[in-house]
């Protein structure tokens, strides 16, 4: 009996190993975690009068041979779990000649204060887990594993109530006149001490200068980021922001908006 078992078992183990072999390996989800990183992610908070929604946005790393290439997304919320799926680089239309990211935004709307738990998928690779930590101050997105994708900022500070922010461009000729305009904004408004780190729209870094995001800029001449505590009149800001496009005319340029989505 035992030099039978002796002879079945090693000619069992090898069938089960051909088996294992034979299976459909299309269904089965890629473990390496050394997958190239194909996408981007990170974190965004709209503003406007009537809400504050929070959103991560999605970008392919690599540039797409047409501006208005999309990624197939979705995002999906049952109780306090969120699941994220990530598909392919899409195009809907006739290209739009250029060269960009493909990019998709995952709207989580309004979004309480808590813990939720996380799952991101990218097609057959499989999924990384973590959890998003909401607060009334910062949102936090921990993907301690990641596959296929790279987070850019697992932070993203909320920003206070009563903010105003953007920047004023000027031409070289025109600098003393951003050093008065700093003076009178200064006496309408009050500094802003705010901690250090990213919130979107800007980033306060460690060195206690201001670095705005590249959207949010629409000149190529030099700037001076602007950040501050506005709480008078609205007519006040109004009316200085005002006084210096008619004085000053092209030879500056004044961008500031505020937490309830006014832009000025």
């Amino acid at each position: 009996m035992l030099a039978f078992l002796s002879k079945t078992v090693p000619v069992l183990c090898l069938l089960l190993m051909m088996q294992a072999c034979n299976i459909d390996k299309t269904e089965t989800p890629v473990l390496d975690t050394e997958v190239e990183k194909e996408y981007e992610l990170d974190l965004w908070e709209n503003l406007s009068n009537q809400s504050r929604t929070f959103l991560i946005k999605a970008n392919t790393i690599k540039n797409q041979d047409c501006l208005n290439y999309f990624i197939e997304s979705s995002i999906n919320r049952k109780g306090n779990n969120i699941e994220i799926n990530l598909g392919k680089p899409q195009i809907s239309s006739v290209c739009e000649r250029g060269v960009g990211t493909a990019k998709s935004s995952l709207d989580l709307g309004t979004i309480s204060n808590g813990v939720y738990p996380c799952t991101i998928k990218l097609g057959q690779i499989v999924p990384s887990t973590g959890r998003l930590v909401v607060s009334s101050g910062s949102f936090f997105l921990s993907m301690p594993a990641p596959i296929g994708f790279r987070v850019l900022h697992n932070t993203l500070l909320r920003i206070p109530d009563n903010t105003i922010w953007g920047y004023i461009g000027y031409d070289a000729a025109a600098q003393p006149v951003v050093v008065q305009f700093f003076n009178d904004l200064a006496g309408i408004s009050q500094p802003n001490d705010l901690p250090k780190g990213y919130y979107g729209y800007f980033n306060f870094l460690e060195n206690g200068s201001i670095e705005l995001d590249n959207t949010q800029v629409s000149t190529d001449r030099p700037i001076q980021p602007i950040v501050r505590r506005f709480s008078a009149n609205e007519s006040d800001l109004e009316k200085l922001i005002q006084t210096y496009r008619d004085k000053y005319g092209p030879s500056i340029l004044i961008r500031l908006r505020n937490t309830a989505g006014r832009e000025y």
